[in-house]
């Protein structure tokens, strides 16, 4: 697969490089709005936030088990992990979109070391928990 370009900037702590698909082919069309919401989520908890997937090409999400049309393929989902643990950073993200502070955020999905967040197609509810 070719690499495909970003427009996308970097920010005070993320590197649009961290949302590169993890397998080697370069691939990466982050949403501005995906990176300026890991950053808020990340000034809130006041730690480090892992970036452990974030755009995948689509035979990369295969391989990982992603569902066939993942927001990921799209540049608009990461899976974010950081020391606080999975259940805080669940519960930070809610309430901040309850204050109005993750206007983009579409969907957020709590699993048992990380959450899922991103800023793609509307679904019908917003927060879910997974295995």
């Amino acid at each position: 697969m070719s690499k495909e370009e970003n427009k996308a900037a970097d920010t005070k702590n993320f590197k649009v490089s961290e949302f590169t698909c993890k397998c080697g082919c370069e691939m990466n069309k982050t949403d501005q709005r995906l990176i300026d919401m890991c950053q808020k989520i990340r000034d809130e908890l006041g730690v480090p936030v892992r970036v452990n997937s974030g755009c995948r090409c689509r035979e990369h999400n295969a391989q990982v088990g992603g569902v066939p049309n993942s927001q990921h393929m799209y540049g608009y989902a990461a899976d974010l992990s950081c020391s606080l643990g999975a259940a805080k950073m669940y519960e930070t993200v809610k309430a901040m979109h309850a204050r109005g502070e993750l206007p983009d955020l579409r969907y957020c999905k709590k699993y048992k070391s990380w959450i899922h967040i991103d800023c793609g197609k509307v679904r019908n509810k917003i927060f879910d928990v997974g295995k």
